[in-house]
């Protein structure tokens, strides 16, 4: 049966008093912050006062937010992440320092100059109509979960120019989220607006299955247990499909889009994921194992053998692995197809096994034309 793996940042089967009184804040060590839930999870939030037993362990909140960090699915493997914050978390101004090492990596594949300043937003949404080379109508409908920059110093009038605004509304918008700006020679600039070069980061964590309310596994009631049980509870399953759904939908669009913008676009998952695309696509990642980046690039990262360790304190993920390639095959003919191959079939399974699963359920209705 499944188990929360981590809470609130710490491991349930090591739990001790700096977990306690972590848990007393509900704070995310990963975002050095109170716990958002991932970003996703408000319909899950616990309200204390239903249970004088959390409130109590959880005094000074009212409702908190979901606190699962990560799964176990069977004992003694190795856990599946299920919030973004755990794999990264740039949000809040803060950068936690266990989360150096994922950062560092990503600085070193991005050759990101070191004492250098970048800015980073998160949750950047661009909905806009476009034409393509058919002069067909298009729609580009995306949200990147983060976009890195280098800062430059430029003209407001540029500026203008260059997004299509009055000045006078660049000024604004430029003085309500803290850009600098300065005037010389009776002209306005801002000293750090955006510039090359571009990184999209984009954090793809497993999600939970639905859970069963009867058995206490949906993931509010999983946490509500552990925070009152420890190990003595039930927690949801990995949904492998869902996960796989979301990040092919995306990972050839905005890795296309990364490089069009002079950029690169880095998918940051965890080691037991990337297992399971080799597992479950045509795209075998050992093939691409690479020191450089390409076209899509996908930066993983795991426990490793942390997780047998006797150790209370937290786990920071620094073993990974860069795997990069090209989209499509480079005519090479003693190349990898390419990246193309996440969308296609790992391995076709044999019609008998059509037959055995209809033969373990029954029809639903019976056809005539």
């Amino acid at each position: 049966m499944s188990k929360i793996f981590e809470l609130y940042g710490f491991r349930l089967d090591r739990w001790n008093t700096e977990a306690e009184e972590n848990l007393s804040r509900a704070w995310c060590p990963f975002m050095d912050a109170e716990c958002d839930g991932g970003g996703n999870r408000f319909q899950s939030a616990i309200t204390l006062s239903d249970n004088p037993r959390l409130k109590a362990r959880i005094p000074d909140k009212n409702t908190i937010q979901v606190g699962v960090c990560s799964l176990q699915t069977h004992s003694g493997e190795q856990p599946w992440i299920v919030c973004p914050r755990r794999l990264l978390s740039l949000k809040g101004g803060c950068l936690s320092d266990m989360q150096a090492s994922v950062r560092k990596q990503l600085s070193r594949y991005s050759n990101l100059e070191a004492g250098k300043k970048y800015f980073a937003w998160s949750e950047v949404k661009i909905k806009t109509a476009l034409t393509n080379s058919n002069d067909e109508d298009k729609w580009f409908d995306y949200t990147f979960d983060y976009v890195l920059t280098g800062i430059q110093r430029k003209r407001a009038t540029e500026v203008a120019a260059l997004v299509g605004l009055p000045v006078n509304l660049i000024k604004r918008t430029a003085e309500n989220n803290g850009y600098t700006l300065a005037y010389r020679d009776s002209e306005l600039w801002i000293d750090d607006f955006p510039s090359d070069p571009i990184t999209i980061i984009e954090v793809m964590t497993s999600s939970t299955s639905g859970g069963n309310k009867r058995n206490r596994t949906q993931i509010a009631m999983a946490c509500e247990d552990a925070i009152l049980k420890g190990k003595d509870h039930n927690a949801p399953g990995i949904n492998y499909r869902q996960v796989w759904a979301r990040m092919v939908s995306q990972l050839i669009v905005k890795s296309q889009v990364g490089m069009a913008w002079g950029g690169r676009t880095i998918w940051l998952v965890q080691d037991v994921l990337a297992d399971y695309i080799s597992k479950s696509t045509g795209l075998i990642l050992s093939q691409y194992l690479s020191e450089h980046l390409n076209e899509v690039n996908i930066l993983a990262f795991g426990y490793g053998n942390k997780i047998f360790a006797e150790d209370d304190s937290l786990i920071e993920l620094e073993s990974s692995s860069l795997f990069a390639g090209p989209i499509t095959k480079s005519g090479n003919p003693f190349a990898h197809d390419g990246f193309i191959d996440i969308v296609k079939i790992g391995a076709l399974p044999p019609k008998e096994q059509i037959w055995k699963s209809l033969l373990n359920k029954p029809p639903v209705a019976v056809w005539r034309w």
